[in-house]
């Protein structure tokens, strides 16, 4: 298993940073994990979208704008005979917004409801349109097996219903963690003795955050500590703010090798490529 930093931050991409994304290859098979701003850039597309899945992870705008390259891209990469198969994009669909609408009766008298949707984002996605080649399922919950390969998910704790993701083939396990708060998290078990953890770490000690929605970078360190994972690497980096520092600070609880996530590095699980 081998996985490529495609993106490691959020809110916005900046110089040569992009939203959080990775591509993970065992096999044959590619599976790519949420699909940030800007994150397309690294992205091979005639070579990478054949034998492709997607799982977003969440349906925060931070995690799938680069949909709208890959999608386009499959539209031209099929006209031209490079895509041989619809791409499969799965998106969370178990979060409903309650809305007020005004609607007439039939006695000629303007009303009003309250009417519950689907959020605007998984309406916006999965009416995606004609020029694409992708084929989108909505999931509650991941339980895939691409010949050798498991994928499964878990919910964390976040303000939209947000899938942690576990990918596990013959020699090795990944899980990632999207976004999570630290209390009632999954994480401990979910993660137990994954070959590689990538974790978000969104704050800084000191830093104020509104609710139990992201982590503090030492809080990525201790449930990296209390999962016994062999490596640790970080991501969900403020663009502005020196990765180095998220690393120093999850190293207080985490005594394993830690690393921040890099665009453009490939990492075979137990070295770099």
């Amino acid at each position: 298993m081998e996985v490529r930093t495609l993106g490691s931050v959020s809110p916005y991409p900046k110089d040569d940073k992009n939203g959080v994304s990775y591509l993970v290859k065992s096999g044959n098979h590619k599976i790519l994990l949420d699909s940030g701003a800007g994150s397309s850039r690294l992205l091979n597309m005639e070579e990478d979208l054949n034998d492709l899945i997607i799982i977003i992870s969440h349906l925060h705008k931070d995690h799938y704008p680069g949909l709208l390259d890959i999608g386009y891209a499959s539209y031209v990469n099929k006209n031209l005979g490079y895509l041989k198969d619809k791409i499969k994009v799965y998106i969370p669909c178990d979060d409903e917004v309650l809305t007020i609408e005004n609607y007439e009766g039939e006695d000629g008298f303007s009303y009003r409801r309250s009417v519950t949707k689907k959020l605007p984002d998984y309406e916006y996605l999965i009416n995606f349109g004609e020029e694409n080649y992708l084929e989108f399922i909505d999931y509650k919950s991941i339980d895939l097996k691409l010949d050798d390969i498991k994928i499964t998910s878990a919910k964390n704790p976040h303000q939209l219903s947000t899938h942690s993701i576990k990918i596990e083939d013959l020699s090795s396990t990944l899980v990632y963690s999207a976004d999570t708060g630290y209390k009632n998290n999954s994480l401990k078990a979910f993660a137990k003795d994954a070959d590689l953890f990538i974790c978000e770490s969104t704050f800084l000690k000191g830093q104020p955050k509104k609710g139990d929605n992201h982590l503090y970078a030492y809080e990525a360190g201790l449930i990296a500590n209390s999962a016994n994972v062999k490596e640790l690497m970080l991501t969900h980096f403020y663009p502005e703010i020196d990765k180095q520092k998220y690393v120093d600070e999850a190293a207080e609880e985490f005594s394993g090798p830690i690393r921040p996530s890099i665009e453009g590095e490939v990492i075979k699980l137990g070295g770099i490529k």
